[in-house]
């Protein structure tokens, strides 16, 4: 919590899963959901959420990693409640309309047709194939087959199993804790406590990847392993500098 005396205020909830959690017949699901956040609920459709936002001067965001989905809202302090009642509505309730899943499905396939010709973008999923063996090999961004194969039910199945409250943390800045709390518990207080699984494995092994393309331009990237997080304050500050 993070309380400042600017009039803004900015509240994330945030998710511990993402494509390293995902398995072969949901490759592509968290970027799937990354579009889908926000749209429309069980109480709310997607232009009533749209205008509600707009109402307040507000502004919603959602991304996909590998490691964390992170969903979050902006807005003037004053309208902290309806902020939380928004974006905790738009994560525990989305009703994953059939017509809205497949328009964003068509999204995401113009977006990986660009992707294709992004050598950084390509470059950056290369890094992680070759460079882990496990979870971290996933791409973050699935081929056009995988999201052929995506629907519903992958959404609906991916949350039920994922978005629990051990992986959850509800993140504020610019709000009094109290008044956060006094939000915040009405609307979590029932998400059920089930046991967190079991970690997916992964093991930094390197690799050398190479491309071949129609181009004048050369681009390399090199990647080393180095400890993540912030459990070795020390260390993730010198990272954090050198990048």
């Amino acid at each position: 919590m993070d309380l400042t005396q600017s009039p803004a205020a900015s509240v994330g909830l945030y998710i511990d899963c993402g494509s390293i959690c995902e398995t072969p017949a949901s490759s592509g699901v968290s970027h799937l959901l990354e579009r889908m956040a926000f749209k429309s609920t069980v109480n709310r459709t997607h232009l009533q959420l749209v205008r509600e936002v707009e109402a307040i001067g507000g502004n919603v965001s959602a991304s996909a990693s590998r490691e964390q989905m992170s969903y979050t809202y902006d807005a003037l302090k004053s309208y902290t409640p309806e902020m939380v009642e928004v974006l905790i509505d738009s994560v525990r309730n989305p009703a994953f309309l059939d017509w809205e899943v497949k328009e964003q499905l068509q999204n995401i396939k113009s977006e990986i047709a660009d992707v294709s010709a992004n050598p950084q973008g390509l470059l950056l999923e290369a890094l992680h194939s070759v460079g882990y063996s496990g979870a971290l090999a996933k791409p973050l961004m699935a081929s056009e087959s995988a999201v052929n194969r995506l629907d519903v039910s992958s959404l609906e199945e991916f949350v039920a199993e994922h978005y629990t409250a051990p992986r959850m943390v509800l993140a504020a800045s610019g709000v009094d804790h109290d008044a956060l709390i006094s939000v915040v518990e009405p609307l979590l207080s029932d998400l059920p406590c089930v046991k967190r699984p079991e970690e997916p494995k992964y093991v930094y092994v390197g690799g050398d990847y190479r491309c071949q393309a129609d181009s004048p331009n050369t681009y390399i990237a090199l990647a080393f392993e180095v400890p993540g997080g912030w459990n070795q304050e020390k260390t993730a500050m010198v990272v954090t500098v050198l990048q």
